[in-house]
């Protein structure tokens, strides 16, 4: 029930106001159903014109249709309505944001607002917004004046869960006119501090990784959007099963739209380019008038991997060669070797790490032997004069236990493993608009988390899906974001 009384002061001593308004609860002004609100009990609100203070009070809770109170028109779907108490006690909705028809802004005041569902939500089971119809309330978008987030509330929902306000639609326009509005062009092609910042001047930021999984749960999940194709605008979509494409809260577009920007960060990491360079990691080959032992040979495995295999006559047991301290090649013990092999010569004036050369009539090309590290490899040059400008390589399995040959220069010589990859190397990144630069590993380093899945995705989509591989400066069409701010 509202009592209107008229004030002597602006101050009322059996109630304390703060902002001329004294509410019982937080927030004041909720939705009872798709066309009803409520002012809840206890709700007092002041309208002060010309200095004389009118108290318009609600001792009980009172529900009120919102098609009974519009001052113009018809309810309409997508649109942001306001609600106002005015001096002679009326309650008003409206779209005009400033004051209703028929009044003016000394005669009413503003105290909360919605926004209406864009499009009928059809039956989706378990999903809260179930059966809503086109233009109903959304009732998570109802704010009040003790209720509220510190941007602008128009087209925005509260997650309790989350804790924050949410945009109901992807961003529309940049800058100062970045907005959350139904069937806007989708802004998108924009690099992650672009929206940033196009967020910052409306008072919002980038949803978080965690908060984003909260404010899209009862979305579609694993599913995209129908026609598999760019929105190109904002809300009222079905996906693939003509499902339409909305939160349990109302937040349109989650999953399977577009790409959406998070704050969150992770990193990439990607090796430098393969350069088998001296790996600094060398063993001794001897020089011996005779060599003991047998020639060594190359052959292929199962999976086309080349190995080192030899007759080991007197030990009759593989053998492991140890480059520098602890990185090791395995020499197979293969009484038959000699079958299917391939000769194994060493080039002992040749630059490391290419010194072992092998005729490979079987790849006709270089070849790498494995190590007990993925990251260093025994190479073998295929050199099809391998025994014209090598030498022969042998493992003396006897009693000195090395691999010998015989030396043009009779001087002994060493072998090398090669590295497999190089670090990526540090540099700047130039992040556009003359604002600096970033100091990144490799051609991308840090990333920005993506959300949601876009059109093409399908089954990957959903509220947890994640993409970990777009840098900050990258834009594409499939890339938009979404814009949220915390509650007063």
């Amino acid at each position: 029930m509202l009592n209107r009384r008229i004030l002597n002061s602006a101050v009322y001593a059996p109630i304390s106001f703060v902002g001329d308004l004294a509410a019982l609860y937080t927030p004041f002004l909720v939705a009872a159903s798709q066309t009803e609100l409520i002012i809840k009990a206890e709700t007092n609100i002041k309208v002060i014109n010309a200095g004389v203070h009118t108290l318009l009070s609600w001792d009980a809770a009172t529900s009120f249709a919102v098609a009974d109170k519009l001052d113009t028109g018809v309810m309409e779907a997508g649109k942001n309505y306001y609600v106002y108490v005015c001096e002679d006690g009326e309650i008003v909705v409206s779209l005009n944001s400033t004051f209703p028809a028929g009044y003016s802004a000394d005669n009413s005041r503003k105290i909360g607002g919605f926004h209406t569902l864009c499009a009928a939500v059809g039956v989706i089971a378990g999903h809260t917004l179930t059966g809503f119809a086109s233009a109903a309330i959304l009732p998570a978008s109802v704010w009040c004046l003790n209720h509220r987030p510190w941007c602008s509330p128009e087209g925005m929902v509260y997650s309790e869960r989350a804790r924050v306000w949410v945009d109901i639609y992807l961003q529309s326009s940049t800058g100062a006119t970045t907005a959350s509005v139904y069937g806007a062009t989708i802004t998108d092609t924009r690099v992650w501090h672009d929206h940033v910042e196009d967020l910052a001047a409306v008072n919002k930021r980038l949803l978080s990784d965690h908060e984003f999984a909260i404010i899209a749960e009862g979305s579609n999940q694993k599913t995209n959007i129908f026609g598999s194709a760019d929105p190109v605008t904002t809300g009222g979509h079905v996906d693939t099963a003509s499902r339409r494409m909305i939160s349990n809260i109302g937040v349109e577009d989650a999953c399977g739209a577009l790409w959406q920007w998070l704050r969150d960060q992770s990193y990439r990491f990607d090796r430098g380019a393969v350069a088998y360079v001296t790996a600094g990691k060398t063993i001794t080959l001897y020089h011996a008038a005779a060599p003991g032992g047998n020639p060594i040979y190359v052959k292929f495995g199962v999976d086309g991997s080349p190995y080192l295999c030899c007759n080991m006559a007197t030990a009759a047991a593989n053998k492991v060669l140890t480059f520098g301290t602890n990185y090791k090649v395995i020499v197979k013990h293969d009484a038959d070797a000699a079958t299917g092999g391939l000769p194994l010569y060493f080039d002992y004036d040749a630059t490391l790490p290419y010194r072992f050369l092998v005729n490979n009539t079987i790849l006709d090309k270089d070849c790498y032997a494995r190590s007990n590290d993925p990251n260093y490899l025994l190479p073998i040059k295929h050199d099809a004069l391998a025994a014209t400008n090598g030498v022969a390589v042998q493992y003396d399995d006897g009693a000195d236990n090395r691999l010998e040959y015989i030396s043009p220069g009779t001087a002994n010589a060493t072998m090398d493993l090669a590295m497999t990859h190089t670090e990526p190397s540090w540099a700047w990144q130039d992040l556009g608009s003359n604002k600096g630069s970033l100091y990144k590993q490799g051609s991308y380093g840090e990333i920005k988390l993506l959300a949601g899945g876009n059109w093409a995705y399908g089954t990957v989509c959903g509220s947890r899906c994640r993409n970990a591989n777009n840098y900050r400066w990258n834009a594409e069409a499939s890339f938009g974001a979404r814009g949220c701010a915390e509650p007063r």
